[in-house]
């Protein structure tokens, strides 16, 4: 979303490009919600990640408790 160039941070937005300083305090509050969020995003999705793992590994876990290899205890 936003670039830095020249050491001005940039906004492309709808393939125009914006310096952030110069638009209005309403879009700049705009533009910092949407970091916000987007970096919140990002937090959400690693917590997702982690949350599938752990899924993944339970549920295997549950196989092997449940379908083991050894037929020992069937017999």
């Amino acid at each position: 979303m936003a670039n830095v160039t020249d050491q001005e941070p940039v906004l492309e937005l709808n393939g125009k490009k914006h310096i952030i300083s110069e638009l209005s305090p309403r879009a700049q509050y705009c533009i910092a919600q949407m970091n916000f969020i987007q970096n919140d995003m990002n937090k959400v999705q690693e917590e997702l990640d982690r949350h599938n793992m752990a899924y993944e590994g339970f549920q295997k876990r549950l196989v092997e408790e449940v379908e083991p290899e050894n037929t020992d205890e069937a017999s």
